[in-house]
């Protein structure tokens, strides 16, 4: 190879190195939304997620629609006591083992829904009569798909709990959308705790107390949901 290839070769290679002249700060930037592109458009899944629908009622008390198999592993970390099922049928594969390998106590309400006929006061009180027990939590409350008749029993829960009637219908929208029915907007709206005899409670200054505990709750939850859902993504991409 004579002096003029040569030089030729490494002119050309000299041509492949793509120096950059941007400033650290553009630099920086490009890398930042790189990053982004991959932690935020394409999110990595979570090894576990909720049963849909699900929230945090009460410390200790939860919501949800009908829990399916993918959604053991999550139920798992709730460390539940009691799981209330307000619809009678068959249960999936998979559920009864999941309770009984989790010393799950597991009680059934054949619960109406207000599309069909009004919801029985005696129905509505052995319900709350579990779901008010402390001694029963951690414990989630479901129904099919967590939206109407468990949307009825937290709002009547809420009632109890001296939440205004307006508040407690936006919260039942919130989880029956896009099909909130007027029937159990009707029932939250008439709905007297006379009718729950023993319901109501001694102090009026608990439900602050509850509101702010729930509040806090709420924060923590949604803090550790997003400190686990970081760590799980870097600890994946550093794998």
């Amino acid at each position: 190879m004579t002096p003029d290839d040569e030089e030729a070769q490494r002119s050309r290679s000299f041509k492949m190195v793509d120096v950059r002249t941007d400033s650290p700060d553009v630099m920086l930037r490009e890398a930042y939304v790189s990053a982004m592109d991959i932690a935020v458009e394409r999110p990595l899944p979570l090894a576990s997620k909720p049963p849909t629908n699900f929230a945090v009622v009460l410390p200790g008390l939860y919501r949800s629609a009908y829990p399916e198999a993918p959604d053991y592993p999550f139920m798992r970390t709730l460390n539940l006591k009691t799981i209330v099922t307000l619809v009678a049928k068959d249960l999936p594969d998979g559920f009864q083992e999941f309770m009984h390998t989790n010393r799950i106590a597991h009680r059934i309400f054949d619960m109406v829904g207000t599309k069909k006929a009004a919801i029985p006061v005696k129905t509505m009180q052995s319900i709350l009569s579990v779901v008010n027990d402390r001694k029963n939590y951690p414990l989630l409350i479901h129904c099919n798909q967590g939206k109407h008749r468990t949307g009825c029993v937290v709002g009547v829960l809420r009632k109890i709990n001296e939440w205004d009637t307006t508040s407690i219908i936006q919260e039942y929208s919130k989880f029956a959308e896009p099909k909130v029915r007027d029937t159990d907007v009707k029932y939250l709206t008439d709905f007297k705790l006379s009718d729950l005899p023993g319901a109501t409670l001694g102090s009026r200054e608990v439900p602050y107390v509850l509101r702010t505990i729930y509040g806090m709750a709420m924060l923590a939850s949604f803090t550790l949901y997003v400190w686990i859902y970081s760590n799980t993504k870097l600890l994946l991409l550093s794998t």
